[in-house]
């Protein structure tokens, strides 16, 4: 466990492998949080308030744009009150930093200041670099201090660049959603190798004390399970294919775990299934969920079955152990 630590979950170059759904749904088990949306597609904001992009707060861009763009000040006070927005958190003291479409744009800002950065001699280089690359675990700890928050999870895009790179020098550790599919297997593959390749991108512009961060688990996600007459809750052939795969590869690179086990890092998730789907629909966390449940998501009816309830406790077992 990390008690108190700033947890971010991330997926480089692989989507809709349930990141964001998983983030949303670990913000709502947790309490005096403050969660960070840092994809520009805005997923999670717009679970957290429909209106997002028309309130007035200043977004994760607006925070960050004055340690790469001169003449921009700092902000303060920038996270909403989620229960404000999204009745299913109220009793919550949980607040959040919206996205910004503009953090499209932000990866090449970055490396202009970068390479500015660097025609600068001695430790003033050092320096100026540093407060680039933490800027955005600076913002996030003054804000926990104002909202007297004691946990932060970050949400972050699909790809390394920009908002991303910025919050792996923000956090303690990482949550790695993987998906059972050969895709996402590459996608761990291709993170593992940026935290660890010299010539990466992460690598080559190394902060002070040269921080990488620790993978505290590996979740996962759509696992199937054995139909076979008396079995229970044992994986099918294709998951525990993806899981000897996924135990491979954190015990080739086991030093960037934080343990030395490579078993205590793996956790698997159902596929959501319609309770994912209404989830989504109603930004109604599944802990809130019930079998029975319907709605008609594009004419199309859409149930709750009893999977939810084991759903609802392997969201709780993951965050147990993360705090």
């Amino acid at each position: 466990m990390y008690p108190n630590s700033i947890l971010i979950l991330f997926s480089n170059l692989r989507g809709g492998i349930g990141k964001t759904s998983l983030a949303f749904n670990l913000s709502f088990l947790a309490n005096n949080a403050l969660i960070v949306d840092t994809c520009p597609q805005g997923n999670l904001s717009y679970f957290f308030n429909k209106d997002y992009q028309l309130s007035p707060s200043l977004s994760v861009n607006d925070i960050l744009r004055p340690y790469f763009l001169p003449g921009f000040g700092f902000a303060t006070n920038t996270s909403q009150y989620i229960a404000e927005t999204n009745k299913f958190f109220e009793g919550k003291n949980n607040y959040f930093i919206k996205s910004s479409n503009e953090l499209y744009i932000l990866p090449s800002q970055m490396a202009n200041a970068l390479v500015q950065a660097r025609t600068i001699m001695g430790s003033a280089q050092e320096e100026m670099i540093d407060k680039m690359l933490y800027s955005l675990k600076s913002e996030i700890q003054k804000e926990k201090q104002i909202i007297n928050a004691d946990k932060c999870l970050i949400d972050t895009s699909p790809f390394f660049s920009g908002a991303t790179h910025l919050a792996w020098h923000a956090t303690d550790a990482l949550i790695i959603p993987v998906r059972t599919d050969q895709q996402s297997i590459n996608s761990l593959r291709l993170l593992l190798d940026i935290l660890t390749n010299p010539n990466s991108e992460f690598r080559r512009t190394p902060t002070s004390d040269n921080h990488t961060p620790k993978i505290q688990m590996i979740v996962l996600t759509h696992c199937g399970w054995s139909t076979v007459a008396g079995a229970r809750n044992i994986p099918n052939q294709q998951t525990k294919m993806f899981l000897k795969e996924i135990y491979n590869l954190i015990a080739r690179q086991i030093s960037l775990f934080t343990t030395s086990n490579p078993a205590n890092h793996i956790v698997m998730l159902d596929d959501f299934l319609g309770s994912g789907r209404m989830s989504t629909a109603q930004s109604k966390p599944i802990l809130c969920m019930n079998s029975g449940e319907t709605m008609y998501i594009n004419r199309v009816k859409t149930s709750v079955n009893e999977s939810v309830y084991k759903i609802q406790n392997e969201l709780k077992f993951i965050h147990n152990s993360i705090w």
